[in-house]
């Protein structure tokens, strides 16, 4: 018997839709099949005990995604580890089979290069962390910097009209079209990194106006705000995706190296 049946095919459909607008149709198939296999595999380990009642045993478990290709392993962590995508499905579909979770459920997501399967699953019990342990550490902000340090935009992937951008002005707009207007032809924004209209299918996920990089004083950061792009925006750090808020000012902090996705355009923050 499945036990999540109808729930779970309410979140399957949340995670199309979801995985469609961020990577497109064919990476949302692969991701969809990867999911469900996963949701599968912890379906099985579902006990039933006394009068029907339902119980998942395990309090953590820690998903490994397998892939020689640090492409695929970051889309892996933008689809599951963001914002605990994965966890909060394998909770969703849980609770839809009427299974009780132990005190402290949680789930982690990690990539490897080699494995031997597409990804492996590790059950384990452990005590429930304390309040205190449970609580995220605040972030840290760095030292106010008295004058921002060169910096430059490396186009990774897309077309545009330039290999390199220098950033040289407290804001840096990001788009599709050099300049944007409005319905009496009047000019209401100039990007400064722009991907070619119809360039190829990475420009056609940038926005028009999609974004844009902005230098904050007081903290000496540079930092990237989304423009409520339809694609959205999102960095790559150290094996991990962060995802940019859509529409906030204060956006998220850029540190050198960092791969930012406009879309599925790509540029490299350098400094």
């Amino acid at each position: 018997m499945n036990f999540f049946s109808e729930v779970e095919k309410t979140i399957e459909r949340t995670f199309r839709k979801w995985t469609e607008r961020a990577f497109g149709p064919a990476q949302s198939d692969e991701l969809l099949l990867v999911r469900r296999a996963i949701l599968e595999e912890i379906e099985g380990k579902i006990q039933t005990i006394q009068r029907g009642q339902r119980l998942f045993p395990y309090n953590y478990l820690k998903v490994r995604l397998v892939s020689p290709e640090p492409e695929r392993r970051a889309l892996f962590q933008a689809a599951f580890a963001q914002d605990r995508r994965l966890e909060n499905d394998i909770r969703e579909s849980l609770d839809g089979a009427e299974c009780a979770l132990p005190a402290g459920f949680a789930v982690d997501v990690e990539t490897a290069e080699e494995g031997p399967k597409g990804f492996e699953i590790a059950y384990a019990t452990r005590e429930a962390p304390s309040v205190a342990e449970a609580a995220p550490a605040p972030e840290t902000e760095p030292e106010p910097a008295a004058a921002p340090a060169p910096a430059r935009l490396v186009v990774v992937r897309g077309k545009a009209a330039q290999e390199t951008y220098s950033i040289d002005k407290s804001r840096t707009n990001i788009g599709r079209l050099q300049e944007l207007t409005d319905s009496q032809q009047r000019i209401v924004r100039r990007n400064d990194v722009v991907f070619e209209e119809g360039g190829d299918d990475a420009n056609d996920t940038v926005s028009r106006a999609h974004a844009y990089i902005r230098f904050d004083r007081p903290s000496g950061q540079y930092r990237i705000c989304d423009d409520d792009s339809e694609y959205g925006t999102r960095i790559f750090r150290e094996g991990r995706s962060i995802e940019v808020p859509a529409g906030n000012r204060r956006g998220e902090r850029l540190c050198p190296g960092d791969e930012v996705y406009v879309g599925r355009a790509c540029l490299r923050f350098e400094q």
